[in-house]
């Protein structure tokens, strides 16, 4: 009914947004890690997508799936952005569902009473989706679309400065705060379930899934090559004039890469990682490594749980000297994440979306052998 409905709307030459096609069948290549931690991966798979589907496309795709994973982005611009998706990292999760981006749920409320979200349980993270803007719009969007329930995981803080939005006026039904500087929004409390990213910030505490992936138990056991290694957010460069100018060898990268192996490898290398990047910082914690936060300029650099040294530009190389790996930084995150992921698995258990019979392991990490080809 819902397909004859959509073409007829086509056909009548009615526009419809998001026309675009992101390329859905992924190709498959093979990983692996040697027995030294070394990366054994071929070069990535060539093809091209855009960031969009049509709400046809869309509809043909959750068609039959009992979950829909919610991401920040289907663009792999941002390698921390893309791979904090809890339908890439989380077994059970990537199995049972599909994956979609934030703005493509938010266009399925288009279709009013048929959108594909209803009835369905959708799980809604990772990323800093918590801030004033388009963001939070399209995350009240989903509320409206009737799902049978909404889990909210690893979803974070993100006041960004320089947005000029004071949170206080111009966000709206602001009821939850921490007590020191965070405000939490009113449509938190309309999830099934809430876990957070922030540590200590009021909230219950589920870092971001991404620690779910099996190749944090190797790479963290390879012995660091050098003293650091830079990755800055590829908006946002970090002047290394300094060490350039002492003659300081050390591997700088950005993280505008569709390869997450390549790039926990890199960081892997080096005993501490400097980064203005929230993923590179969190990534280096999970791996053993001293975490080096230079001009943070959102408040989710300050929502972690471990020691994070914070630097500015310009005195960032004598952080890289206090600053103190967190070794029980996997542990603790991957604890949180599994009890979660038992919360969620046992709601959709609960509406019948998930069969109670089968045998799910809610701890087991995505094995990824596919890429989405940007």
């Amino acid at each position: 009914m819902i397909r004859i409905r959509l073409t007829a709307v086509m056909d009548e030459g009615l526009e419809i947004m998001g026309v675009t096609r992101t390329v859905k069948e992924f190709e498959e290549v093979s990983r692996g890690l040697d027995v030294a931690g070394r990366a054994m991966f071929p070069a990535r798979p060539a093809g091209t997508t855009s960031s969009t589907r049509s709400l046809l496309e869309l509809t043909e795709l959750l068609e039959g799936a009992p979950v829909v994973a919610v991401c920040e982005s289907n663009d792999m611009r941002n390698v921390g952005d893309h791979w904090s998706a809890v339908g890439r990292t989380v077994r059970w999760v990537e199995r049972l569902g599909r994956t979609i981006s934030l703005y493509e749920a938010a266009s399925l409320q288009d279709l009013g009473k048929h959108s594909p979200l209803q009835g369905k349980l959708v799980i809604v993270g990772g990323s800093g989706l918590v801030g004033p803007g388009r963001f939070e719009s399209c995350v009240e969007s989903i509320f409206r679309q009737r799902p049978a329930a909404v889990a909210l995981w690893g979803i974070g803080h993100n006041f960004q400065q320089g947005v000029h939005l004071d949170p206080t006026t111009g966000w709206r039904r602001r009821v939850l705060k921490d007590g020191v500087t965070r405000l939490w929004p009113e449509w938190l409390a309309k999830a099934d379930v809430v876990g957070v990213r922030d540590w200590d910030a009021g909230m219950p505490w589920v870092p971001c899934a991404s620690c779910m992936l099996p190749a944090f138990d190797v790479l963290r056991e390879r012995e660091p090559e050098r003293e650091f290694v830079v990755l800055n957010h590829y908006e946002r460069g970090i002047d290394t004039s300094r060490p350039l100018a002492a003659g300081v060898e050390f591997e700088h990268i950005t993280n505008n890469t569709e390869d997450i192996f390549d790039t926990l490898t890199r960081l892997a290398s080096a005993k501490v990682v400097v980064s203005n990047s929230y993923h590179a910082l969190y990534w280096a914690m999970l791996l053993g490594r001293g975490a080096v936060a230079v001009a943070p300029n959102s408040t989710r650099f300050h929502g972690f749980r471990w020691p994070v040294s914070y630097a500015s530009q310009a005195d960032w190389l004598g952080a890289v000297e206090h600053a103190q790996p967190a070794p029980e930084a996997l542990g603790q995150a991957r604890e949180a994440n599994v009890e979660f992921s038992r919360r969620v698995l046992q709601i959709g258990r609960s509406l019948g979306l998930v069969d109670p019979r089968e045998a799910i392991d809610p701890a087991a990490g995505a094995r990824i052998e596919t890429l989405t080809v940007r």
